[in-house]
Parts: structure tokens; C-alpha cells; sequence
């Protein structure tokens, strides 16, 4: 009884602690995001499996509401798919004072996002991005990119007060991969059914430390050969020491739980159609089975 006390004490003090990060860090004003008319929903991620996903049913996932994510626009899926929505997270993408690797990636990706894009796409953006009006003003030349912007603000400790602060878009389970605000966005937008492809997240095998003491992870993205070479990960432009790669992967597997349990609170259902991925929190579905017209889908779903 003791332990469960402290238990409640200790998240109550985690909602209050977090309560204090959004009237910090949240942008109390962003506008509500709109409510998406379609039910359904496909969040590309980066994991190499997407790549045989997308070979083997490019002309079905077209047809569908696809979120892409980070690298994407710079493949040659971008403008064959033409996805509705793309999200980054990572202040690479808009911080000037971000590494040289970063600075580099980004511009490549803007500059494809600017030049390739002939339909309406909507960018999902960290609200700290606002106030980089040179990043702002380069994406709107395009007048087909609108940009949404949402608060990254962690938010941890009581699960009322937890779902209170997702639905109001002041924060989201600490954002550690791209994968979890994508997830966010999609509930927030009204979607009943999300369904992960690339979502491998199959890093811890691939985790090694060379004779310098240097924590390197190979990882791999669809958009790149396997054999990319281990590479370091950093935080604010430094690099990571193992236990600080194992400690921000626990977080993004734990996330998925909270995102599961909020997704259900309000009748949405996550299907992970990554085969062989590491995410345990998610129902697994075939990809065939996901790419049938809505009315099938929901007439399985009720017969299972």
C-alpha cells in the first residue's frame, strides 16, 4: 500500500512537473488541427523494410493517405506517391547552429520539398521552428507546402492528465524518434485507423563500441544500402555514450505503449504492418490486408 501511494505521489508530482514545461515551452496557441475526412491513415517510416514495401505496392498505398516522414522527399517514391502530410521533429531540420551532416541533409531536403512538389502537402513542423522565419519563408515559395506546427513539450505522470494535454496538442510522449509525434499527429487528426509501415526500429542488434569508446549504431534506412557504415548519434551537436542510445531507444518503445493506450481511449486503432519489426505495443496486420478498400477491412475487423 506504502509503495502504491508513493507511486501515485511520484507521477503527480511528474504531471505537475510537466504542467510547468508546457506553460514554458508549449506554444499555447497554435492553432487546432483540422479533422482529417479520410479514416485511415499510412505513416512511411524510415526502416529498410519500406523499401520492399513500396516496390511491391506503390500503386496501392497511392491511393491512399500517406504521412512520410524525414528523408523522404529526396527518393524518387516522393513524387510518385505524392503523400498528403510530411513530419520532422528534430531541430536539425531548422536550428542554423545544428551540425555540418545535419545542415547538409536538411538543405537537401527543403530544397526537394520546394522544388518536387506539384500537389497540396502539408508539413507537420516542431513549433520551435516558428522562429527560424528564413526556414518559414523559404518552404511557403512553394505555394502548394502549408505548414502545421505542434508542440514537442514531453509530457509525463497521470494518465488523465497525460491525455488531457495530448488532446490539446500541448505535448506528446517524449519525442525521441519521428515515429511518435507522426503517431500523435494522426490521432490528433482525427484518423481511426493508423497503420506503421517502416517501422523496423530493429537497432539494438546493430549497436556496437569501437576501441575508442565510441557508442555507434548502423542505422539503417530504406533509402540507403544495408551496408552503411555504423555511425554515431548525437544530442545538441554531441555524441552519445551508450547507456544515453539505450536510454533514449527505452524511451521511444515506451512511448509506443502511451500512444497505444491514448489511441484507444478514443477509439483508434494502431496496426504495425513492418514485418519483423522490434515495436511490441502495436496489433500486427499483413499489408495486403490494410491496403483493401475501408468497408472490407472494417467487415474483417469485426468478423476477428
Amino acid at each position: 500500500m506504502i509503495e502504491g501511494v508513493f507511486n501515485s505521489l511520484q507521477q503527480a508530482v511528474k504531471s505537475l512537473l510537466s504542467l510547468l514545461k508546457v506553460l514554458v515551452r508549449s506554444n499555447l496557441f497554435l492553432p487546432k488541427l483540422s479533422t482529417s475526412t479520410s479514416k485511415k491513415c499510412f505513416i512511411l517510416g524510415n526502416g529498410p523494410s519500406l523499401k520492399t514495401a513500396l516496390n511491391l505496392h506503390s500503386p496501392e498505398l497511392a491511393k491512399h493517405t500517406l504521412l512520410c516522414v524525414n528523408n523522404f522527399p529526396n527518393t524518387v517514391y516522393f513524387t510518385q506517391l505524392k503523400p498528403v502530410y510530411y513530419l520532422f521533429v528534430a531541430s536539425g531540420y531548422y536550428n542554423p547552429e545544428s551540425i555540418k551532416h545535419e545542415q547538409d541533409t536538411r538543405d537537401a531536403i527543403l530544397k526537394a520539398l520546394v522544388e518536387n512538389t506539384s500537389w497540396p502537402l502539408t508539413i507537420f513542423c516542431p513549433a520551435a521552428a516558428r522562429k527560424n522565419s528564413k526556414f518559414c519563408a523559404y518552404l511557403r515559395q512553394n505555394e502548394n507546402l502549408h505548414l502545421d506546427f505542434f508542440n514537442t513539450t514531453p509530457i509525463e505522470g497521470l494518465d488523465f492528465v497525460n491525455k488531457l494535454f495530448f488532446k490539446l496538442g500541448l505535448g506528446m510522449p517524449r519525442p525521441h524518434n519521428v515515429l511518435i509525434p507522426s503517431i500523435m499527429i494522426a490521432i490528433n487528426k482525427g484518423f481511426k485507423q493508423i497503420n506503421l509501415l517502416g517501422a523496423d526500429h530493429s537497432w539494438l542488434p546493430l549497436i556496437s563500441v569501437n576501441d575508442k569508446n565510441e557508442a555507434l549504431v548502423n542505422q539503417q534506412h530504406f533509402y540507403k544500402d544495408k551496408s552503411e557504415s555504423n555511425g554515431k548519434m548525437y544530442k545538441k551537436g554531441e555524441p552519445r555514450s551508450l547507456h544515453q542510445i539505450l536510454e533514449k531507444f527505452m524511451l521511444s518503445f515506451r512511448a509506443y505503449f502511451v500512444l497505444k493506450d491514448f489511441a484507444a481511449s478514443l477509439g483508434v486503432k494502431i496496426y504495425n504492418c513492418t514485418p519483423n519489426s522490434f515495436i511490441d505495443a502495436f496489433e500486427r496486420k499483413n499489408l495486403d490486408e490494410m491496403l483493401l478498400p475501408e468497408s472490407a477491412v472494417e467487415d474483417k475487423l469485426t468478423i476477428s
